[in-house]
């Protein structure tokens, strides 16, 4: 439909749900894929998918939650969910359909979901393309990374030929136990439930006790398609760095992005797990150049990205063009680095480095530089980030640069 239309399609959706459900019921704003891809698999971009969204989300303000649903492009599932975040103050639900190995037809994982939606929804979950068995050992894979609680929308299996779903709805229900067990908190029906099916679930639950989740201590960022777990020591690229390195200077200048792209090809194979994307050159619009690196480099590699910038502004531009959860390279121990950097973080749900450095310079101390690690890590705290995102950097330098202090 037309614009106007849609939204007024969607409004009067709306309205309807909330005339049947006569006070007795919620009532969702249910949105689900656009049914084009994104760039760069294919021409949708970001902010374009950004505004057909917030549309919906608009014309929708009655509701009383908005659920995404569905959904198989992590970069599309984002762009939702921020235009919920920042057109509206619903309750957000985010869900993905996955195949048996845990991945969407896109390549996203389990994995690089929940890291990745935590920070936009209040509610994280799994809905259609396979039944309960089938997504279970998913479900405990998102349980193992989601921030958030967690829901299932699960078929009733899979159809025959002539759409007859093979999973009834007692059958339904006691495979939905397990989900109980281990703390999932939210459970519906997708293709091929019916009332009966809901009904069975409900009267399942209300035998159970309720199981508290703990939410998992969790270290790892990653791309659209791939998670690093920051569970041992990680190899850093950072070769796309201006400092020091004339030829990159140049090709960034230039613009010369097949130089670039070899030096992301180079390290990736020489065993890098993140690489980091600086564009720091007098003369360079770091607000333009960033999110143009982001895209470039995420179209080359799956390895996550580490945005190398102090700029709060053009930081935010960067985050926004990438999918995944990015590290910011870096905050330090004055109050304008925190107080400007540090809400970028927490919007987008990245991890930080933190630098041990303040407006008095580097301390020559161990004690004067744990004071301002506990400081940032203090301050990152009380944005809502986990100290299991904070990475400090004591910025130690070697014995022989400075004998007195090894």
């Amino acid at each position: 439909p037309a614009s106007g239309e849609a939204a007024s399609l969607t409004a009067a959706g709306v309205r309807l749900a909330r005339e049947a459900a006569g006070g007795k019921a919620f009532v969702a704003l249910d949105i689900g894929p656009t049914g084009a891809l994104t760039e760069p698999l294919g021409d949708l971009s970001f902010e374009e998918a950004y505004d057909v969204f917030r549309e919906q989300v608009l014309a929708g303000r009655d509701a009383d939650v908005i659920l995404i649903e569905t959904m198989s492009d992590l970069t599309e599932l984002k762009a939702a969910a921020l235009a919920a975040r920042e057109n509206s103050s619903l309750p957000v639900m985010c869900s993905m359909t996955f195949d048996e190995s845990g991945r969407t037809f896109t390549g996203c994982s389990v994995e690089c979901f929940g890291l990745t939606a935590s920070a936009y929804a209040d509610f994280l979950g799994i809905n259609c393309s396979l039944g309960p068995d089938k997504i279970l050992p998913l479900m405990k894979r998102l349980l193992a990374v989601s921030r958030v609680p967690v829901f299932v929308k699960a078929n009733a299996g899979l159809p025959d030929s002539e759409m007859n779903y093979s999973v009834g709805a007692e059958g339904f229900a006691a495979m939905y136990s397990d989900y109980a067990d281990i703390g999932v908190s939210v459970m519906g029906g997708c293709c091929g439930t019916t009332p009966a099916h809901i009904a069975a679930v409900k009267d399942m639950l209300f035998a159970k006790k309720p199981v508290e989740r703990v939410i998992p201590y969790v270290s790892a960022v990653c791309s659209a398609t791939k998670a690093v777990f920051i569970d041992s020591v990680k190899v850093v690229g950072e070769r796309i760095n201006p400092t020091g390195k004339k030829a990159m200077k140049e090709a960034l200048l230039a613009g010369d992005l097949d130089y670039i792209a070899a030096r992301t090809v180079e390290q990736v194979e020489a065993g890098a797990d993140i690489l980091d994307v600086n564009c720091g050159v007098p003369g360079i619009d770091e607000g333009e150049m960033l999110p143009r690196m982001v895209r470039f480099l995420s179209s080359l590699t799956d390895a996550p990205l580490q945005i190398d910038c102090g700029k709060a502004d053009a930081v935010e531009r960067a985050l926004r063009a990438y999918t995944g959860k990015a590290i910011v390279n870096s905050v330090n121990a004055e109050d304008g680095s925190l107080d400007s950097l540090l809400p970028v973080v927490k919007k987008y749900g990245t991890a930080v480095v933190a630098l041990t450095v303040s407006e008095r310079g580097v301390p020559r101390t161990v004690e004067e530089r744990l004071e301002l690690a506990r400081k940032i890590i203090l301050a990152a705290k009380a944005h809502g980030i986990p100290e299991q995102d904070v990475f400090v950097d004591c910025l130690t330098l070697t014995a022989g640069a400075e004998q007195e202090q090894a």
